[in-house]
């Protein structure tokens, strides 16, 4: 028997879907203009891009942010007009004492208290125009993270994901990774290098500049593909991220950046607590182990067969691709993980109905054990060089285990003027901060000294969490980690799309990792925090300020 359905009711109802349309289309086009346009977009090469990438970035994010406003403005005069304002009543009824703490989450809190630290900071800074537009940095200034934060809000609670967006933003780093992957082979197929001073022109590449910049980026696409395919259950579809994946890690090799070992290490050191529960999950492991093995000695093969033709190999990257033990690894795994599913085939009928839970935590417990001594190993070799003197033991490693003003390029000296600086202020710009973006101006009675050892000057950490922790003081620093933490949490608890959600903090972790040893900058970092508010979207359900 048919109920009776108020007409009343059911006009509301149609009026919150037609709000929850309007703002998903919405939404969708500025998140893929992030994830999808925003990197591969240039205008005069290399010579503007950090310029190039900022204004298109801002200028999108303030039209979506504008276009918002306006549909919500329009939304409550019908709201108004219709339904006496009851979706508007209903909305400012979730920041009520009594369903504050049910509404807002702790990444929400988190970043509330990151703004707020933000303009504390610049509104008492000595530097206020500098800290507000970024100007004397890379533009990432107030301004830039009043864009990020906003539209983070509104991204999260407005957008409805999708995984097919995903799918794009993956089309789209592959084209920019193949790109960088024509670099490697000195093709230039876009002419981006065509007027480049010789001693730079292998310090740029694909369409977002320095290597470093470029590497970071792959770092993301690297966590993403890889864990789409150990997470995937359709067999095309894993067997299409397990090619995306091989073309990330050749374009992480290739990239030339010690960075990539960061992203490396997220992955294969972290992406265990999610793989070893399962069978398929542990095989699927291993076939990444295996592809990154066979790619790394591939791109070792070219760079030694095809000398002159491509770019020399350089740090860590070449290290690890002269390692002939990695055809072996290869070899090895690809047998091993052949021999797992001839055996479940001819088991077939006994197998089927534990293939997915017949793991627990055990072996999971035990990576945690062998991780946590690899840990102590390398704090232990760290110690051995630097306070023992005995770096001789570890060979080439040397290099990168023992600490002074050369290691990393200069970071050691830079982040060691970046420690002393911090130490001599006064404790309220300890608290607070100079201002955004003004590390160039906080440090600018050093440059004698960075220039005489570098010949260089710095206006950068080049360390993305020493940069905050100088530029806006302590209070920010922690609330801009909690808000990196909680949010990343949240997305691993309550994620409705797992593979996508495990993906997207995957990729984001490879990023954060990178941070240690590069610089925050609009080419890379918005879609860091485009990422993070689409995994946060699909965390709850749909909510539109009109429900």
């Amino acid at each position: 028997m048919e109920q009776n359905v108020n007409p009343a009711t059911k006009n509301i109802d149609a009026f919150s879907e037609n709000c929850r349309k309007v703002y998903s289309g919405i939404i969708s086009v500025g998140v893929l203009c992030v994830l999808v346009v925003f990197p591969l977009y240039y205008k005069d090469y290399y010579f503007d891009i950090l310029e190039a990438k900022y204004r298109f970035y801002y200028r999108t994010m303030l039209l979506l942010l504008a276009t918002v406003l306006l549909v919500t403005l329009a939304f409550v005069v019908v709201d108004f007009l219709e339904f006496k304002l009851q979706h508007t009543k209903t909305f400012f009824h979730k920041f009520s004492k009594n369903e504050i703490r049910r509404t807002i989450s702790a990444k929400d809190w988190f970043l509330a208290a990151f703004l707020i630290a933000l303009l504390i900071s610049t509104f008492q800074s000595d530097f206020f125009y500098e800290s507000f537009w970024g100007n004397e940095g890379r533009f990432t200034g107030l301004f830039l993270h009043l864009i990020y934060i906003f539209t983070f809000w509104v991204v999260c609670h407005l957008y409805r994901f999708k995984p097919w967006h995903g799918s794009l933003f993956l089309v789209s780093g592959m084209l920019l990774l193949l790109f960088g992957i024509t670099d490697y082979f000195k093709m230039d197929i876009l002419g981006f290098k065509e007027n480049i001073s010789k001693n730079d022109i292998f310090d740029f590449t694909s369409t977002l500049g320095n290597i470093n910049t470029y590497v970071t980026y792959v770092g993301i696409v690297f966590g993403c593909t890889s864990t789409l395919f150990a997470t995937e259950k359709k067999g095309w579809k894993a067997g299409i991220y397990y090619l995306a994946y091989m073309v990330s890690v050749v374009a992480l090799i290739m990239g030339n950046s010690d960075n990539a070992v960061f992203a490396i290490g997220v992955v294969f050191g972290f992406l265990p607590f999610c793989a070893f529960r399962t069978r398929e999950g542990v095989r699927r492991y291993l076939l990444l182990v295996a592809g990154f093995a066979l790619g790394t000695q591939l791109t070792g093969w070219v760079n030694t067969s095809m000398a002159g033709q491509v770019l020399e190999l350089r740090g860590f990257v070449a290290v690890i691709a002269k390692l002939k033990v990695l055809w072996m690894v290869a070899f090895v795994l690809f047998l091993v993980v052949l021999l797992f599913y001839v055996a479940e085939f001819l088991n077939r009928n006994k197998e089927k109905a534990n293939q997915e839970r017949d793991l627990g935590t055990r072996y999971v417990k035990l990576w945690a054990v062998f991780l946590m001594l690899c840990v102590a190993a390398i704090l232990f070799m760290l110690y051995d060089v630097n306070i023992r003197g005995n770096g001789q033991r570890y060979g080439a490693l040397q290099a990168y285990l023992r600490f002074s003003d050369e290691w990393g390029t200069f970071r050691g000296m830079i982040w060691r003027i970046s420690l002393q600086s911090f130490r001599d202020q006064p404790l309220g710009h300890k608290i607070w901060g100079h201002g955004l973006d003004t590390f160039g101006l906080m440090t600018r009675f050093y440059r004698e000294e960075t220039g005489r050892i570098s010949g260089q000057v710095f206006d950068s950490a080049h360390n993305e969490y020493l940069q905050y922790l100088l530029t806006i003081g302590l209070v920010g620093f922690i609330t801009y980690v909690g808000f990196l933490a909680s949010t990343l949490i949240e997305i691993l608890k309550k994620s409705q799309h797992r593979g996508w959600g495990l993906a997207i903090v995957f990729g984001a972790g490879c990023y954060l990792a990178q941070a240690v040893i590069t610089i925050n900058l609009p080419i890379v970092t918005p879609v860091l925090w485009m990422l993070m508010a689409v995994g946060a979207a699909d965390c709850h359900k749909w909510q539109s300020p009109l429900n």
